[in-house]
């Protein structure tokens, strides 16, 4: 009796954890609701990042990823991109809670487009691969001005109330919004088999998927946006978005699609091009999980 009492307490004190969070959140996008985005994200920013510093799990992991990647890289200049990165997640953040604001008053500027009109051209749709970094919303965002509604399958949050807080506001980028999982992913075939455009973000680690180089060390990723591609002949385009918050703009990049015959070999391009996104703009990946398994015997150099 007192165990299940007890998983009951637990299972109540979790939902009012996240009940807590998701009201937080809504009552800073209520009370910061007239202030620009660009404005509100730059402050909070500052904050932000300070406070990364604050967290010794999180501080610690981003820094043994770092210095894993990065061996060159001191410890001065790795924490500085620690700041700079828990900076970027919070303008992601701010960003996510006014993103009916952002919608409307994003400047972005695009360069690559016609690998996506080409795809679109086909008739076979595309399949749009990116990784969290910057803002992947942008890129939806600049494809549906430009005419091409882009849908995404994403990883559910573990608090519930901030995932449908979330699922009210971005499909207004672009639909279908969908959910990994045996349901999601028919959905996003289908939609591709229709020759529509699906998001997905590739960068983080599946337990059981091949171990590919990404950044110089093995990671496990999953095959199954070039696997889906090579199914449907539909473009496999790796595509980012890079925010410039002092121009107040992001830019949106469609690079050349990955074309190839096995999903294994064109999986490790795509990672090669989000290695070389990463090693431009350190600061803007989320340094924050473990993408690789050795990571957590990696320990950083002075």
């Amino acid at each position: 009796m007192s165990e299940g009492y007890n998983q009951i307490r637990d299972r109540w004190s979790v939902r009012a954890g996240e009940w807590l969070m998701y009201a937080a959140a809504y009552v800073t996008r209520l009370l910061t609701r007239w202030v620009p985005v660009w404005r509100l994200s730059r402050a909070l920013g500052a904050v932000g990042s300070r406070l990364a510093l604050l967290i010794p799990g999180v501080r610690r992991r981003a820094d043994e990823n770092l210095a894993m990647i990065f061996p060159e890289m001191g410890r001065d200049e790795r924490r500085r991109t620690v700041m700079a990165a828990a900076r970027s997640f919070i303008h992601l953040a701010v960003e996510y809670t006014h993103f009916d604001q952002l919608l409307r008053d994003l400047t972005v500027e695009v360069r690559g487009m016609e690998h996506l009109e080409a795809a679109q051209a086909s008739g076979r749709g595309a399949i749009i691969v990116t990784a969290h970094f910057g803002n992947w919303e942008a890129i939806r965002i600049a494809a549906k001005r430009a005419g091409h509604e882009t849908g995404i399958i994403y990883r559910a949050f573990n608090n519930r109330y901030l995932d449908r807080f979330t699922m009210d506001l971005i499909p207004d980028a672009g639909a279908p919004v969908v959910q990994k999982g045996r349901q999601g992913m028919r959905q996003l075939v289908q939609t591709v088999m229709r020759g529509g455009n699906m998001m997905i973000l590739v960068d983080q680690r599946n337990s059981g998927a091949p171990f590919i180089d990404f950044l110089g060390h093995p990671a496990e990723t999953v095959t199954a946006a070039a696997d889906l591609a090579l199914r449907t002949g539909a473009a496999l385009i790796p595509a980012y978005a890079v925010r410039d918050t002092e121009a107040e703009r992001f830019d949106v990049v469609f690079e050349e699609p990955v074309t190839g015959d096995d999903g294994v070999e064109m999986m490790a391009e795509v990672n090669r091009r989000i290695g070389a996104w990463v090693r431009a703009h350190p600061d803007h990946w989320l340094w924050f999980h473990r993408r690789w398994k050795s990571t957590a015997r990696s320990r950083p150099n002075a």
